[in-house]
């Protein structure tokens, strides 16, 4: 997920750490979706049961996040090689409208292997709207905003973004409006929407933002500043008496926002502070950020298709969890394999 491939570089050397951030992201989502799919409803509380759903929850902000920060170190590297502001932006406009079709492609793969083709209105689940839609138009959205700007707007046209989807959310969640599949990609309910641009875009446009200050040299403790301040200030923030009528804290807050973006920028300082020879111990996390979408593809459909089936939600949580850490081997065991791949395939090429 973020967006598919290696991890950019700004300003000639590889940003490791932002694969391995991908990477940790990957296991947070794979650690939710087998949880969520195959532990017993009664099992399912607790402290640890608490600890897997803070966790898991920071899997699809820190996606969003990387794949706003990924464009702008795509779009400097780039402009390193002289190409011009205009087709920067049309090549990051077809990546986004590329990504969107892939969302569509899975949902029809899964409408056809999962059975829902047989189950009466099966077909409505095609048009869901899932992460993958949400990181495609929110790629979208941050390529025309943002790309090929000069420096001095970007930053600040980024961050208006973030604000102006993260403030704005309870106002659109409070907007009733007829069923819409348009109006889901704002704000909508399950089951036509899983995810939604009001707040979660606000991610995309915070990680545009941050991929200006990533380029060049690492700055952990900027990062680590921004997220203690963004944390701090959500958290007294949510103590004030509330603004909107219509406010809740895991889906619309702007508190919730700016905290859950403090908690991923602070992985990203603390992953720009590990010096590069960490990456021969992470080297196996580096590989699931590197395959980040086939660990969406893996997490979905092992977890929740018919392969899995006679465990769904029947795991006591001790099985449960001894389950996600055998998910979380195959999801690996799945990037290894395709970073082989990956690899032959190149030296094919070279020999050609």
């Amino acid at each position: 997920m973020a967006t598919p491939g290696t991890a950019p570089t700004g300003g000639g050397r590889r940003k490791v750490w932002l694969d391995w951030q991908r990477g940790l992201a990957v296991l947070f989502m794979v650690e939710w979706h087998a949880y969520d799919a195959w532990v017993l409803p009664e099992a399912a509380r607790g402290g640890l049961h608490q600890f897997l759903q803070v966790v898991g929850g920071f899997a699809a902000p820190s996606f969003l996040y990387m794949a706003g920060m990924s464009q702008v170190l795509g779009d400097a590297a780039m402009e390193r090689k002289g190409v011009r502001a205009g087709e920067r932006r049309a090549h990051a406009i077809r990546r986004a409208l590329w990504l969107l079709g892939v969302a569509y492609l899975f949902r029809v793969f899964e409408y056809l292997a999962g059975g829902a083709w047989a189950v009466p209105g099966g077909h409505e689940s095609i048009l869901k709207v899932d992460i993958l839609n949400v990181i495609a138009v929110s790629l979208l959205l941050t390529a025309l905003v943002t790309s090929g700007v000069p420096p001095r707007w970007h930053a600040a046209l980024a961050v208006a973004g973030a604000a102006a989807f993260a403030l704005l959310t309870p106002v659109v969640a409070a907007w009733q409006h007829p069923p819409s599949r348009i109006l889901d990609y704002l704000y909508g309910d399950w089951p036509r929407a899983q995810f939604h641009l009001f707040n979660w875009a606000a991610f995309a446009f915070a990680g545009s933002a941050a991929g200006r200050l990533a380029l060049g040299e690492d700055r952990p403790l900027r990062f680590l500043g921004l997220a203690a301040a963004l944390f701090l200030g959500g958290w007294l923030a949510d103590r004030l008496p509330p603004v909107y009528p219509h406010q809740d804290f895991w889906r619309t807050s702007p508190s919730w926002f700016a905290m859950r973006l403090g908690g991923v920028m602070a992985m990203s300082a603390v992953l720009q502070a590990l010096p590069q020879a960490a990456d021969r111990p992470l080297s196996w996390l580096r590989t699931m950020g590197r395959h980040s979408m086939l660990g969406y593809f893996v997490s979905i459909e092992l977890p929740y298709g018919v392969l899995s089936w006679p465990i769904h939600k029947r795991l006591g949580m001790g099985q449960a969890v001894a389950a996600v850490v055998a998910m979380i081997a195959v999801t690996w065991a799945f990037a290894a394999a395709a970073d082989r791949w990956d690899t032959w395939r190149r030296s094919r090429r070279a020999a050609a």
